[in-house]
């Protein structure tokens, strides 16, 4: 799929960024919006770049991801660990920030212990 990205702080208040697919994924271009502040943000563009290639991956991506908390939450965290990745965190307290979205920004019933313990997965499993 191709994409495009503009910069625009017309976004939900709890983002940085977002993916926009087209309604036929293999037929269009994926349109990422980041907020202007975040221009340089390579972590950031990587994590909506995910969530583009879970698009390309699954037809019915949007739906599950609106549908399913589980299937939520495994898409966030794949988008998640390509920001650690980008950012280079060598330790979990330098992804906290990600650990509160993960558990107030996406509305996923699961525990602050439970992802707590998945981010240091991620960034243990990475070094």
């Amino acid at each position: 799929m191709k994409y495009t990205v503009t910069y625009s702080d017309n976004l939900p208040e709890e983002f940085g960024g977002y993916c926009h697919t087209p309604t036929i994924p293999m037929f269009g271009t994926c349109r990422i919006v980041i907020r202007p502040k975040y221009k340089d943000d390579v972590g950031l563009l990587n994590h909506e770049l995910v969530h583009m290639e879970q698009y390309n991956r699954n037809f019915f991506h949007g739906i599950l991801y609106n549908l399913s908390k589980s299937y939520r939450y495994k898409a966030e965290l794949e988008a998640y660990t390509e920001q650690i990745k980008a950012y280079e965190y060598i330790d979990v307290s330098q992804a906290y920030w990600i650990i509160d979205a993960l558990h107030t920004k996406y509305s996923l019933n699961i525990s602050y212990d439970k992802i707590l313990q998945d981010i240091k997965d991620i960034i243990c499993y990475k070094h």
